[in-house]
């Protein structure tokens, strides 16, 4: 049971750094308006994601079909509380211009944007759960190996000391 556990962990934790990872490009891209491949930016959930999953874990045309249709409805639950966190830090930039401050109207901002960033992670947990639930044995082992060497866009060198 702990061993299932850690590996299901183990999951989660590369997931959410692929996840991250993803997140960072596809702000970045829309933020500055470039274009990668002819599309805004990488996108969370995007033919990037899936491609980088199927080549590290080795996924069938089954499972990529799967971790498609699971990351286009992510997707489509994730973009809007992305837009409520961005619209919330658009607030507080403008409530705090030329040094105003108003800690009531502060806080009540940031517990917007809080509650958006709580039910994205949420969202992003459940969808790592649903994709780790279609990966075999041997890929779980994969994709807990690659979580202990640090993922897959760890820096070149030594695997972290334990």
């Amino acid at each position: 049971m702990k061993t299932r556990i850690l590996a299901i962990a183990g999951i989660v934790v590369l997931f959410i750094s692929g996840t991250i990872f993803t997140l960072g490009y596809a702000r970045a891209g829309m933020q500055h308006g470039q274009r990668h491949g002819g599309q805004r930016g990488h996108q969370f959930g995007g033919p990037e994601m899936v491609e980088h999953m199927a080549r590290e874990l080795n996924l069938t045309d089954d499972q990529q079909a799967q971790v498609k249709t699971i990351l286009e409805s992510a997707r489509a639950a994730i973009e809007p509380l992305h837009k409520k966190m961005e619209e919330a830090h658009r607030q507080i930039e403008a409530a705090t211009a030329n040094g105003q401050f108003d800690e009531a109207q502060i806080r009540a901002i940031a517990s917007q944007q809080a509650q958006a960033m709580i039910d994205s992670i949420v969202e992003h947990e459940r969808t790592k759960a649903k994709i780790y639930s279609i990966l075999t044995a041997e890929q779980r082992v994969k994709a807990d190996e690659l979580h202990k060497r640090g993922g897959p866009h760890r820096r070149p060198g030594p695997p972290p000391s334990e």
